[in-house]
């Protein structure tokens, strides 16, 4: 698999960092502008049958985004820009920056999500924080099981602000549910590109 490394400028006084994406993969601004031709593209292939379900799960999927997008400060989202109907697969990988409330640290949130969420360690050296962020919802009469984790990176110089990931998978949908050979695989593909972030210095 050839990555493409991705910089991230740096923003809100935060440092730039650098990402690798797969192939196919595009980064852009939490208002999904950029993405949006390409992403109608890919569901104008499906077969009119199914055509319009998948766009309402599409669209809820990028409903809940937005709100995320809304509450947090939006660096990037991550998503696949196209792919074969058969091999599509709605899913985004959010990136925010979260500053420690009330006059916290980083290390104080860490340690709430490890007692409340049941985070823990992705990376061997244990910078870098896992937790598992599943929910589910009703569109138009059906329910959408949408997979996620969250992942906390500390930012270098800065003890009070982490580099969020929040990542959605849509997992199953009208008791259509994906194998979970491919949720395995999507799963561990957004804890790559996480795990691939490089702080750019100076």
């Amino acid at each position: 698999m050839s990555l493409r490394a991705e910089l991230v400028g740096g923003s809100a006084g935060m440092p730039a960092f650098a990402v690798l994406l797969p192939p196919g993969w595009e980064a852009t601004d939490a208002s999904f502008t950029s993405m949006r031709p390409r992403l109608d593209a890919v569901l104008d292939q499906f077969p009119v049958a199914n055509r319009a379900v998948m766009r309402a799960r599409v669209e809820e999927m990028m409903a809940t985004a937005r709100a995320d997008a809304s509450r947090a400060e939006i660096v990037r989202v991550f998503a696949p820009a196209g792919a074969d109907p058969k091999d599509f697969v709605p899913v985004s990988l959010v990136a925010s920056w979260l500053r420690a409330p009330g006059g916290g640290t980083l290390q104080d949130v860490g340690s709430g999500l490890i007692a409340n969420r049941g985070a823990a360690p992705l990376d061997p050296a244990g910078t870098i924080l896992r937790w598992d962020a599943d929910q589910r919802s009703e569109v138009e009469g059906g329910e959408v099981d949408i997979a996620g984790s969250g992942y906390l990176i500390p930012v270098p110089g800065h003890p009070t602000v982490g580099l969020m990931f929040r990542s959605q998978i849509l997992r199953g949908a009208d008791g259509a549910q994906l194998p979970d050979e491919a949720m395995n695989a999507i799963s561990l593909l957004c804890d790559s590109i996480v795990a691939s972030v490089r702080w750019r210095r100076g």
